[in-house]
């Protein structure tokens, strides 16, 4: 009696230890192939062992997960269109593995691409993603299908092995790190001191000690403005971290150098550059930064032989985690007890605290190297969430009996009552977290200072915006308050040991001719701020932009002239105007264009003409770009409803 193939194929039976050889090979190959993804997006960081490892393990739980499919399909879908034995061959079953391994992730990569900032999915309405989608498993399955033509025709030893050899090998040797090292001085170069920009992220200046404040929060940088020149009048040049830190680094306005919230990047080699020129006059230039906002991919590295922005594990970088991250989001917003206080992620803080940032940086700069060095600090410490230690909130801590705590507005205790209405005890809880945490941050501050050659090195300490605790009923950074646009700066040159108080108007596109002056250096034409350690011309108008918010007409625009202040809110041809008298108006709420009509028709020519000196009038803000690109920017405050 004949036997019936089919019948003795339906039989095969693949060994549990097959499996798991499967799936150690298939998690090892994607991990390997992401953490050289990793490297190559990031070749400015050095290379770790801990990639790879942390990727093999986040992998690996991909795979042990893609079992359950993977299994099903070969027992009750595999025996009807592959009847041969040939597919229990153990390198058949790991690229099968491997394809329900990775099938999630590359969907996810696809279709992200396609969901804009805020979680709008309108985009996945169009059929162009999902015909991707079938492109991406069309590829994969065709791709298994001949590699399992190959494989069955080596032994498995020789195959599965060499394969997780093969990835082991990738994953902990691959180093896609290049050294970045300007050049020297040219022989006979004069002498320049070191270079450094402090920026205290998140500081308003109404609550610092050299700025008059009631409470003792920061008496180090007391000590230090007593050797510095106090601009008490600057103002920041937008309202978001990354668009302020370039206009600072660059010495251009927003709309100038065109990055913004809604487009996370912009071109380095079309605007002027602090680190550039530092540079090829033969300065070693470093950053180090406290937040995933200022992430290297912006354009914010550039010329920057050191660059050290990673806030969070290895494996928050992969693109294994993306997935991660969105089902946490997901699921933060399907169950409320999920959520922990609007954060909705593990492990992922989107920023790392000053001493990680300060130990790295002073390390950098005591590096042997007889090139002077300019060196950027980001600190993000007193960014939301407000979360002082004790020992420095007990410092101000004042009774308390509310539900406010350090996560503010997006607390799960706040929350929890729909029916909430702040008080102002809430927002002096605020103020007080707020002041413990500056307080903390000042004493680190004054340790690095204390290790750093302040004789040879000039200093630049400023902030990149204020905050907002229920002026105007605003929290956080949304608007141009002036509680939210106007920071400290002070500009101590090397040696200093006598300062002043400068009651002139300062802006951030003035930091970066600053640094350059303080360095010995012309800062180039194109640079529109001015250098602060000359005469500031009674002229001079400053100029803030907040074009980083998704609705076009929220974008403001202002200039200020003495005590007034004109603001153009909106976009063309739809402007809206509306002037504030900061002698009677101390936040900027009251409008008084109506009493000043001269003063408003002026400062709107002046405005206009200024800014067409590199920009049109066109205000729009351009596609939103979702992706990988927004991640993050909520936990941060940045995509919130205020």
């Amino acid at each position: 009696m004949r036997s019936n193939p089919s019948a003795s194929a339906a039989t095969v039976t693949i060994t549990l230890r097959v499996r798991a050889l499967a799936c150690v090979v298939s998690a090892a190959l994607l991990a390997a192939l992401d953490t050289a993804l990793l490297r190559a997006e990031h070749h400015h960081w050095a290379r770790d062992v801990g990639a790879f490892t942390q990727a093999l393990a986040l992998w690996g739980v991909f795979a042990l997960l893609a079992q359950a499919p993977a299994a099903l399909f070969d027992r009750y879908v595999l025996p009807r269109i592959s009847p041969t034995p040939a597919r229990a061959h153990p390198a058949r079953v790991a690229l099968r593995a491997l394809v329900w391994t990775a099938l999630p992730v590359l969907v996810h990569a696809r279709l992200d691409d396609y969901t804009a900032m805020g979680g709008d999915v309108g985009g996945l309405l169009s059929p162009w993603p999902w015909i991707e989608v079938a492109l991406v498993c069309a590829g994969l399955v065709l791709g298994c299908r001949i590699l399992g033509l190959f494989a069955v025709r080596v032994a498995p030893e020789f195959t599965l092995g060499g394969a997780l050899l093969f990835a082991i090998a990738c994953g902990l040797g691959l180093d896609f790190h290049v050294s970045d090292r300007g050049p020297d001085p040219p022989p006979g170069a004069p002498s320049r001191p070191n270079v450094l920009l402090l920026v205290w992220d998140t500081a308003r200046a109404q609550n610092l000690t050299p700025y008059g404040y009631s409470r003792d929060t920061t008496p180090h940088l007391a000590r230090v403005a007593e050797q510095s020149v106090v601009f008490e009048q600057a103002r920041s040049a937008s309202v978001y971290t990354l668009t302020s830190h370039i206009s600072m680094l660059t010495g251009v306005h927003p709309s100038q150098h065109g990055a913004r919230l809604m487009r996370r990047r912009f071109n380095p080699l079309s605007v002027p550059n602090v680190a550039r020129t530092l540079r090829e006059a033969g300065y070693r230039t470093g950053a180090f930064v406290g937040t995933d906002v200022l992430r290297a991919p912006s354009g914010v590295a550039h010329a920057f032989e050191r660059y050290s922005d990673r806030v969070d594990p290895w494996v928050s970088y992969t693109h294994g985690w993306a997935l991660v991250h969105d089902l946490q989001a997901l699921a933060a917003k399907l169950v409320p007890a999920l959520r922990f206080n609007d954060l909705p992620h593990w492990f992922q803080d989107y920023q790392r605290p000053a001493d990680e940032v300060l130990r790295e940086a002073l390390a950098w700069t005591e590096h042997d190297d007889p090139r002077p060095w300019f060196c950027f600090v980001n600190l993000y410490d007193v960014h939301w969430p407000y979360l002082p230690h004790e020992e420095s909130l007990a410092r101000f801590d004042e009774p308390y009996a509310g539900i406010v705590d350090g996560y503010s507005e997006r607390g799960d205790r706040v929350h929890a009552q729909r029916d909430f209405r702040w008080a102002d005890a809430d927002y002096a809880r605020l103020v007080t977290l707020y002041d413990g945490e500056l307080h903390e941050l000042d004493g680190k501050v004054d340790q690095f200072l204390g290790r750093l050659p302040l004789d040879s090195t000039a200093v630049v300490l400023t902030s990149d915006h204020g905050e907002a605790f229920g002026e105007g009923g605003r929290l956080e950074h949304s608007d141009i308050l002036e509680c939210q646009v106007r920071v400290p700066l002070l500009v101590r040159a090397a040696g200093a040991r006598q300062g002043r108080r400068e009651s002139a108007p300062a802006s951030g596109v003035d930091v970066a001719p600053t640094l350059l002056r303080l360095a010995g250096l012309e800062p180039p034409a194109p640079m529109l701020g001015l250098d602060l350690t000359g005469p500031i011309p009674p002229e001079r108008r400053v100029v803030i932009e907040h074009r980083d918010i998704p609705q076009r007409d929220r974008t403001q625009i202002a200039i200020y002239d003495g005590p007034f202040k004109l603001v153009r809110q909106g976009a063309a041809p739809d402007y809206r105007w509306k002037l504030h008298d900061l002698r009677e108006d101390r936040e900027g709420l009251v409008d008084v264009a109506s009493s000043h009509p001269e003063v408003v028709q002026r400062l709107r020519t002046e405005l206009e003409a200024y800014r067409a000196r590199w920009t049109s009038p066109d205000d729009t803000l351009g596609a939103d770009e979702g992706g990988s690109d927004s991640r993050g920017l909520r936990a941060l405050g940045y995509l919130g409803d205020s």
